[in-house]
């Protein structure tokens, strides 16, 4: 009973970095898409662990209120199962990035 203790315990704090869930959503997207949204293809730009116990992530995409649930259970999904993260509650928080090429003052 120790040892499920014990290795539930690492589950919970394991730190994940971003150059790892990056590459390991390229590989995602690649093998199922996102869905297309008033017939151009959702972007997802890239994903980082913002907390652990539990783990929690911050995926930034270009238009995240449109993401359908389904897609963000496939994801979730697919990071218990390629991660080995079983059991484990997993946050997923939808965040839109910057846009660089906006301005806040007027020219």
């Amino acid at each position: 009973m120790m040892r499920a203790v014990l290795a539930a315990g690492e589950v919970w704090n394991r730190r994940l970095s971003t150059a790892h869930l990056n590459r390991w959503l390229a590989v995602v997207q690649e093998r199922h898409p996102p869905p297309l949204i008033a017939g151009r293809r959702l972007r997802l730009r890239y994903m980082t662990q913002v907390n652990t116990r539990p783990p929690s992530f911050a995926l930034f995409a270009s238009k995240p209120a449109e993401l359908p649930d389904s897609y963000r259970r496939y994801l979730v999904n697919a990071l218990r199962q390629d991660f080995d993260l079983p059991g484990t509650p997993i946050r997923v928080m939808l965040r839109k990035g910057k846009n660089p090429y906006s301005s806040s003052r007027a020219r």
